[in-house]
């Protein structure tokens, strides 16, 4: 059976290509290896179901399963998969309306052509308004347009009271470097940078009716581009006069409600952050605001498409989540986007200029629509919970999904940023997550994942299967996961690793994080057929103490793959796992200097 084949060995998921690229989602999965293990599963004709759709990359995989790319049959080939192309039906359900709108456009997409037509207008149509707002002079005069532009905090010194911007103090370029200390500009004494204040001022809150503290941020250094040309200069006093003439001028329509803080709040970099609009520079909150005025003046068949597009920058590319990193022997600072899954602010965010990366985005989005459109395939995207599906029992011939991983993404509080734009907010009481915020522990979400194994279990065919993707370091959430299979009678008959060629930020800076992704294959224990009963197990590591792992698995492994090699072992047999991935990995540690391994 050419399914059990590919649990055999790591399966590779690439963060590349338009349509992975054309929407920015925390953890979501290459679509085109799901794909392969859509086509590892069923023929054509057959009914998929994810009951955590995300960004919908199940559905779009099943769009590219009858227009299969280069990528895909090699995968297959190479994974011993005899894989029968064609059209197929997928059902997503996801809480988030961002995410539904995500699925979908993608998964029926518009006309490329028309599409990219349409974007220029709306691009040329707001750079006649608002194009003075991105104007700028390069070193040596020549007229030309921002690319970005970095603002900087201003620090107090402990020592004498001095305020001075946090680029001044500790940015260095030719290599790129931001140090943690600095020298006193007024007594030269050696200061950290986290002993210092960090200087607030009072705004006015119209809205409220009172005055509030907000962090006190500068524009310091301008990258610009003329006749083809970059350059980069320090912010001029002409600049600070666009800056300020941005915020007089009046706003089209944008979201004026309270961000709903919960697990991301931080005090500092969070202070005078209340509403939407605060998390904006006042020139690009209006250029945002223009585009999505802009949108309403198009066909409506093309204006969800359109919103799309001008979200898939908004929270990532648009606000003061937007950041410079330092790079290895970089001469220069790197331009990032906000870090996925978190809203943090840094102290040196960057205003970009949005009609320049709309440009740029609008291609991928072209190119990805090229790819998904010439589907035959159907897509339903139902925006509810999945813990009470209106699907007929024993409806659907496999299931591939990845749930959200305990407390690793907090994804309702991390989407508002781009649901305020949409005026539909996620429903978080049904939200699988653990949650301080939400009130939600291990219990209450082992409970909501309860709930949709039950709904998957009822509506999967006797001879169907379900792929499950699951990351975490901590084995409290295994357990839960564990129990919600078992609690389900959906046994565990196959595992994998799904294999990141890059990984997340978050996965790269944890201690306790893991590179790898589990990969689970369940069938119904009490209805499981003949056809499926003879799949050979995957054990790469036996269900047993550190010190006793196989000395050949783990030369063959980092830390972190052994670790979700662990856990999905042990929850295949039916053991709990009780090591975190920090604990895990110091035991692995120990056993190896002491020779057990």
């Amino acid at each position: 059976m050419s399914s059990v084949k590919i649990y055999q060995q790591g399966v590779p998921s690439r963060r590349a290509g338009p349509i992975y690229n054309a929407v920015p989602y925390p953890t979501k999965i290459d679509p085109e290896a799901i794909a392969v293990f859509i086509a590892a599963h069923t023929k054509p004709g057959d009914r998929v179901l994810d009951v955590f759709g995300g960004s919908c990359t199940t559905g779009m995989a099943v769009c590219l399963c009858d227009t299969p790319t280069e990528r895909m049959k090699a995968l297959s080939k190479e994974l011993g998969i005899d894989a029968e192309w064609g059209s197929r039906e997928a059902v997503v359900y996801e809480l988030s309306p961002v995410g539904c709108l995500t699925g979908s456009v993608m998964c029926s997409p518009p006309d490329p052509l028309e599409f990219q037509a349409a974007t220029d207008r709306i691009l040329t149509r707001a750079n006649e308004a608002l194009g003075w707002m991105y104007q700028a002079h390069s070193p040596s005069g020549a007229p030309g347009e921002i690319r970005h532009v970095i603002w900087s905090d201003v620090l107090q010194t402990p020592c004498c009271s001095h305020e001075i911007s946090l680029w001044d103090a500790v940015a260095r370029r030719a290599p790129a470097r931001i140090h943690k200390k600095f020298a006193c500009p007024v007594c030269g004494t050696d200061v950290k940078v986290k002993d210092c204040a960090r200087v607030t001022v009072r705004r006015m809150d119209r809205k409220a009716g009172k005055s509030i503290r907000v962090r006190k941020r500068l524009p310091v250094q301008l990258y610009g581009i003329s006749n083809g040309r970059t350059w980069k200069r320090s912010v001029t006093d002409k600049d600070r006069s666009i800056i300020r003439n941005c915020g007089r001028r009046k706003l089209d329509w944008v979201p004026d409600g309270l961000i709903q803080w919960g697990d991301l709040y931080r005090r500092g970099y969070h202070t005078g952050i209340n509403k939407f609009s605060d998390l904006y520079t006042p020139r690009n909150l209006r250029v945002i605001a223009r585009l999505w005025a802009e949108i309403d003046k198009e066909p409506e068949h093309l204006k969800n498409a359109l919103k799309l597009l001008v979200l898939s920058y908004n929270a990532a590319h648009s606000t003061l989540l937007t950041r410079i990193v330092a790079k290895k022997e970089q001469p220069d600072f790197v331009v990032s986007g906000a870090q996925s899954g978190v809203l943090y602010v840094s102290g040196l965010p960057v205003e970009k200029n949005i009609v320049r990366g709309l440009k740029r985005k609008a291609k991928v989005f072209s190119d990805a629509f090229s790819m998904l459109r010439p589907s035959a395939s159907k897509v339903n995207i139902i925006c509810g919970s999945s813990t009470d599906m209106r699907l007929e029992r024993s409806s659907i011939d496999y299931v591939f999904t990845d749930p959200p991983f305990g407390d690793y993404i907090p994804y309702a509080e991390i989407n508002q940023l781009n649901e305020a734009w949409l005026g539909s907010f996620t429903d978080k009481s049904e939200e699988a997550i653990v949650s301080r915020a939400q009130g939600k522990g291990v219990s209450e979400y082992e409970d909501l994942l309860n709930r949709v194994f039950s709904e998957v279990r009822r509506v999967l065919k006797p001879s169907a299967c379900a792929t499950v993707i699951f990351h975490s370091s901590k084995a409290e959430i295994w357990r839960a996961v564990g129990r919600a299979f078992s609690t389900n009678d959906l046994r565990v008959k196959a595992t994998s690793i799904l294999d990141k060629l890059q990984v997340s930020f978050k996965q790269v800076v944890a201690e306790a994080g893991t590179r790898h992704d589990a990969v689970f294959l369940l069938i119904n224990d009490k209805e499981a057929p003949a056809s499926i009963d003879h799949l050979t197990e995957f054990t790469a590591i036996p269900p047993v103490e550190v010190s006793a792992l196989s000395a050949n698995a783990l030369a063959e492994m980092d830390k972190k793959m052994a670790y979700s090699h662990y856990v999905s072992t042990q929850i295949q047999h039916g053991l709990d796992v009780e090591s975190d991935a920090k604990a895990f990995y110091s035991l692995l540690h120990s056993a190896k200097c002491a020779g057990e391994v």
